[in-house]
Order: structure tokens, then sequence, then C-alpha cells
């Protein structure tokens, strides 16, 4: 008889089923005073309860199911407490929530690179023992169309979980608890090896000129997706490869040959744009945070869209602000150093390109910081592994701009302005506080140029906080540039917190 009371029954609990997204789960960290909406899913016309921190919230879901309630004001709190949610079945209780200070820590591989893979991960590690630091560390999914939920969960600070977090994520977050006292939660959503337009939802794309080119590949891939024919394929490469790898095994010259990759519906091929959002942004839009930090660009500087990248980046900061309905800070890192250093001036090339277009982007888009790290690199990795300072460095926006901390100098010198007289530039700088060149010595990585446009190296100088750039043979100059390189080995001005200066030029 009981078995056949809960075969009949079982229909209605169904449908009663309460459910939240991953985000929502034990050891959450919910962002205090600007609002911490909550949401989930359960039957048309329920009743919701939210209680948390001494306050409860009602709503009534959606046609579809859906709900959502915002904890307004919510102060600061290291002592985690239940978040309990309920449609008068079913009960569901978060345990150990706790409120503070929440960033989303996006981009591609150097965001998602681990602790454990960084410089001094070891020790790192066995001292990491902060609870009130977590990080959501997630899974990477591509879709097709925005997702609802994201695989994921929350971590504490601790050794067993230290070394999986992002590096980067985890050494600002490191800063920000230091200096501010509350806790402090990281959610990474990053993926590496995948450009811009993948974190950028399909419709803030489209209304973009400059993504014409990017709308138009993907449209193609999908209409000439045929996948048996693909198949086809990567069955003949499979049997092509394991006759190239006996070869290379039998004389062992050269490098061993790579496996052909599985083809992959471009549909959900987190290389096309917005499938990254779909999969990864789309779920958690709306989650209380802060704001953002970034770290991404690489895969851009090896396609063709490094002269756009400024309006890329500024169309997802703009759609992500918009989904979110705040203000969002964002706070990024340029490029690092990269590659064999050049020797010549008047070399060009797309990693600089966009290094520069980063360092445009801060005027073109509110409320934005630039970590520089030109002085970090190698030249043979491009995963640097110093993550330490590029947390640090990223941390001293956040610290100045959201949390009203004296910090001297926020950034590397930027580029101000440029003024001509007779044969000199006089260069203008924000961020100069003890302008200086590192270690001492002569200026270097200068490039000056007449009306002709050739360049040449230039001298330079310190001069009453202000740099001015000449060459003996240039009567005119019309534009100068600096560590105007991928990797501008030698670049040394810096500023009495010893950080580098951005590459710029004055055209």
């Amino acid at each position: 008889m009981k078995r056949f009371l809960l075969l009949l029954l079982s229909p209605a609990l169904l449908q009663a089923k309460l459910k939240l997204p991953a985000i929502f789960s034990d050891g959450a960290v919910l962002q205090q005073e600007t609002g911490a909406k909550i949401w989930g899913w359960s039957d048309a016309g329920s009743t919701i309860t939210a209680s948390f921190d001494g306050k409860n919230l009602t709503t009534q879901t959606a046609p579809d199911g859906s709900w959502a309630v915002t904890f307004s004001g919510l102060k600061a709190n290291a002592g985690g407490q239940d978040l309990k949610i309920s449609n008068g079945t079913d009960h569901l209780v978060l345990n150990d929530v706790l409120v503070g200070e929440v960033w989303l820590a996006s981009g591609q591989s150097n965001m998602e690179w681990r602790v454990s893979n960084s410089d001094g991960a070891k020790g790192e590690i066995a001292s990491a023992k902060d609870p009130l630091l977590r990080v959501f560390v997630s899974q990477n999914v591509a879709t097709a169309t925005p997702q609802k939920d994201w695989s994921g969960g929350w971590k504490a600070t601790q050794p067993d979980n230290t070394g999986s977090f992002t590096a980067v994520g985890y050494y600002f977050g490191k800063r920000i608890r230091e200096e501010v006292g509350v806790p402090v939660g990281i959610i990474e959503c990053a993926w590496g090896g995948k450009p811009v337009e993948a974190f950028i939802s399909d419709s803030a794309l489209k209304a973009l000129p400059e993504s014409k080119g990017l709308i138009e590949k993907k449209a193609k891939a999908i209409a000439a997706w045929n996948p048996e024919a693909a198949n086809v394929r990567f069955e003949k490469q499979k049997e092509e490869y394991r006759v190239k790898l006996e070869a290379w095994k039998k004389e062992k010259k050269g490098k061993q040959p790579r496996g052909p990759r599985k083809p992959q519906d471009p549909g959900v091929n987190p290389g096309m744009h917005s499938t990254i959002f779909n999969g990864m942004i789309a779920p958690i839009v709306g989650y209380g945070a802060r704001g953002a930090l970034w770290y991404q660009g690489e895969s851009n500087a090896n396609g063709g869209s490094a002269r756009h990248y400024e309006e890329l980046l500024g169309c997802m900061v703009q759609d992500w602000r918009t989904r979110w309905g705040s203000d969002l800070a964002f706070y990024y890192v340029q490029l690092a150093n990269y590659r064999q250093p050049t020797t010549k001036p008047g070399i060009e090339d797309d990693w600089v390109v966009v290094q520069d277009e980063m360092r445009r982007a801060l005027k073109s888009i509110p409320h934005s910081g630039m970590a520089i790290i030109n002085d970090i690199g190698a030249a043979n990795d491009i995963h640097p592994r110093n993550k330490k300072d590029v947390g640090g460095r990223l941390a001293r926006w956040a610290l100045a701009k959201d949390y009203g901390k004296m910090v001297l100098n926020i950034s590397g010198p930027l580029y101000r302005g440029a003024e001509a007289k007779g044969n000199k530039m006089i260069l203008s700088f924000d961020h100069d506080k003890g302008l200086q060149a590192r270690n001492g010595g002569p200026l270097k990585r200068f490039e000056i140029a007449g009306e002709d446009g050739s360049w040449q190296w230039a001298q330079a100088k310190l001069q009453d906080g202000r740099v001015i750039v000449w060459h003996d043979q240039i009567e005119a100059p019309a534009k100068v540039r600096y560590a105007w390189a991928s990797n501008p080995e030698g670049a040394n001005l810096v500023n009495g917190e010893g950080l580098p200066a951005s590459c710029f030029t004055t055209e």
C-alpha cells in the first residue's frame, strides 16, 4: 500500500521539484551592498520563499517556472550562514554561505592557468589556508544557444583545493582579502585558446559593424557542416597519422607528428563567436558581482581581428553590463612580452597591435583599468609563470577605484600626449609619479619618424617629469612610439613603483 501511494504521488512531486543553478551551492559567496540575486525553477504558479541573514523574501514563479529574488544591502559577513529556499513542498538549504566581494575571472588560457603551474606553487599551495577566499571552479562548456545552468562548485582556499584555482584570479582575490578584509569569491569562466568574440552574445555581436566578418565566418561554417563527410575525413586522417607515427618511431627524426582533431559542429565550436557566452556566461548573468577580470587577446593577435580588438572588447563589456544591469568594474591584462626580441625599428605585428588596442580601450570603456606586464613575459612561452604580479597589478585598480584605498600609482605610465618643439618631441604620461629608467641608464625602445614615416631608433631623456625624444637626422619629427614590438627587450620606462610603461604610438 505504501509503495502504491508513493507511485501515485510521484508525478506531483516531480512537478513541484525545486531547482537551483550550480552557482548557488554550499560555500557560495554573495555580493555585499549592491544586491545578491538568487534564482531557480519550480512549478508554474508556485510560491517561493528565500531566507537569508534574517531576511525572508517571497515571490511567485513565472509561467515557465522561473523565479528570482534579490537580497539588497547585505553586509559583509565572515560567518557562514544558511540560505534556505522553499516552494512549500521542497526545501533546499545551502550551507556556509558568505557575504563579501565577488569578481568574475574570464578570458583564455592565461586566466585559466592554475596556481599549481605558476611560480612559487609549492610554497603557495602548502600555506594556502583562508576559508574566506573562495573560487567557483567550473567546467568548459560551449553551446549553440544560451543555457540556464553550468556545472561547477565553490571551493575554499586550502592546500587540497588551491592548486586548481585560476592563478590570476586567486592572487587578485588574495590581495583584496589582505587590503579590504572581507570574504572574496572568484568565479572562473575562462577557456584557453579562445577569441574574445566567443564570450559575446550573438545579438550584441551582430549589432557591431566590425564583427561582420566573424558573423559570416560562422554562418558559412554552419552551412557547410556535413557530419558524415567530416567523420570520413577524420578516419582517413587518423590512418595517415598512424602511418606517420610508425615511421617516426623507427627513425626518431624531427618532431613527433600530431594526431588529427576530431571534427566539431561549428555551432558549438568554442572558437566561434558567442558559443562560450551561451555555455558559460549566460548561466550566471545577474549573479551579484563587483566586477570582472579579463586576461585574453592572444587568440585575436593570431587571427584577422587584431585591429578591431578595442571595439570587440568594448562590445563584450557593454553586453555584460547591460545583461547584469550593473556598471561592473572591468580590469584586464595587457598582453605580455612574447616571442624573440626585435632589433630593428619600424617592425609591427598583430601582437603589439592588440596591446595598443587594449591601451586605447582604457578611454573607450568606462570604469576600466589595465595591468601592464610587458616586463614579466617570456620569449618562448605564451604562458608566463609569474601570475602573482599579474593579480597584484589588477588589484591596484580595484583597490583604488572600487575600495577607496590610497594607491600611489595604480598603473604603469600611460601615454597622455605629445608636443613637437623644434627637432624634439615632448611626451607626457599619466601614472607618472617617480618616472624613471629602470636601473638607471638611458631610456630605450623609443622610435621616431618624420613625415616620410621612416622609423629610427630615438634618443630619449627625462626632463621635469616628461620624456624628450629626438633623432639628430630628423629635423621635423612627426610621430613617436615606444615598446612597439611583441617583445620589446630593453624597454625600461617605469614609474616610482617600478611598474612598466605601456607600448604606445602618438599616431
